[in-house]
């Protein structure tokens, strides 16, 4: 196969299968309220619920082993399988009409999103060095952020059709695996010289990583504030409906996509302390103005710059990360940034309901604002030397 084609063939699989871990919940989301409906006659209306939250608890759980797995058997073994094992049990819902099965394949789709995402991330780390390496993780954000809001309009229109119909599209699953197959080879490792495995590990700032895992874990909990509470706030507020709640968060996530895509640009100029001080910066201005908006524009306004932030802060963790982490264990140290994103997502709700309850919903997005303003305070004032950047 020719080189040009074989790394064309490579980068696809690789947004692809980043955009298999979007659509894991994003296409079914739509279908949630005629779902918890088909199953309310069983009294089981807190269940449907986990339906979209039950892969990122799995997905939290199960990353960090898949990171390790890949690290010993191989990147593209653990990114196959996963593949496999996303279109089985993703499409299995179609067919599924108990419950508490289809709670059981939501937990196994979740494992595949915790291989995938690990693999994948790993072999960009591979594939992958310098100002290429960042411009493909920007591309990869940009990609999963635009994937997003297409996955939820067609996650919508399928809805239309059935509640079942959106797990047709896991389906296309069995589609990135025959490219993968094809396609993808194992990249050649640089652990020739195992002599320097301890050396290099022992010079790897583990303060660096736990600091990236930490960010990360915080970003995820601000940033699911826009999907589980800006919904309630255009509801209350200004009436709003599904339409109206599409657009907001579609301009939260279309503005993300284009700080992700100029991140390459962004990380040429600035340092990573410096692009987290102006991601949180950015976030926090937003929740500020979402927090006081007194019209529909102004909520649009405040997504934007929230947007903007989120946009870069993800890439930035990636590619620092892959820079701290040596080779031999990058797997391990993907697998557990992957966990760290999921769970920060699966337990936003849990930790911003008593804020929302104290506070009321205005009052837990001025308070989300407030702590990523310390959180900027802390990065300014850390000392430069211990974050290796």
């Amino acid at each position: 196969m020719n080189g040009v084609v074989h790394m064309r063939l490579i980068k696809a699989v690789l947004l692809l299968s980043s955009g298999m871990t979007v659509m894991a919940g994003a296409v079914i989301s739509p279908a949630l309220p005629e779902i918890s409906r088909h199953f309310s006659g069983n009294g089981d209306s807190v269940l449907t619920k986990l339906i979209l939250t039950m892969p990122a608890l799995t997905i939290a759980v199960c990353a960090p082993l898949a990171g390790h797995i890949s690290d010993l058997f191989g990147r593209r073994k653990l990114l196959l399988f996963s593949l496999f094992l996303y279109g089985v049990s993703g499409f299995s819902g179609f067919f599924l009409d108990d419950l508490l099965l289809l709670l059981f394949s939501r937990a196994i789709l979740g494992i595949s999103v915790g291989g995938i995402m690990s693999a994948a991330t790993a072999l960009i780390g591979d594939f992958f060095s310098g100002d290429e390496r960042a411009e493909f993780i920007g591309l990869q954000s940009g990609f999963m952020y635009i994937g997003g809001v297409v996955l939820v309009l067609f996650g919508g229109l399928l809805a239309e059709v059935s509640w079942k119909a959106p797990f047709l599209a896991y389906l296309t699953a069995f589609a990135v695996l025959t490219m993968a197959m094809v396609g993808l080879s194992e990249p050649k490792t640089s652990m020739k010289n195992t002599g320097k495995t301890y050396q290099e590990t022992s010079r790897v700032s583990y303060l660096a990583m736990s600091l990236i895992y930490l960010l990360v874990f915080l970003l995820m909990i601000f940033y699911y504030m826009v999907l589980v509470q800006v919904p309630f706030i255009l509801q209350d507020r200004f009436g709003a409906g599904s339409a109206m709640t599409g657009l907001a968060i579609s301009a939260s996530a279309l503005a993300g996509a284009l700080s992700s895509l100029s991140y390459p640009l962004i990380r040429r100029r600035l340092s990573y302390r410096i692009i987290y001080v102006l991601g949180f910066g950015f976030v926090a201005a937003g929740y500020v103005i979402v927090g006081y908006a007194g019209s529909f524009l102004y909520i649009l306004v405040g997504l934007g710059f929230a947007g903007f932030g989120n946009g870069m802060l993800m890439p930035n963790g990636s590619f620092w990360l892959m820079e701290v982490a040596p080779e031999h264990m990058r797997g391990k140290a993907v697998g557990g940034f992957t966990g760290m994103i999921f769970l920060g997502q699966f337990l936003s709700p849990v930790v911003m309901a008593p804020v929302v309850y104290a506070y009321t919903l205005n009052g837990a997005f001025l308070a989300a604002a407030a702590a990523m303003g310390l959180i900027v305070l802390v990065l300014l004032v850390f000392p430069r030397r211990l974050m290796h950047c």
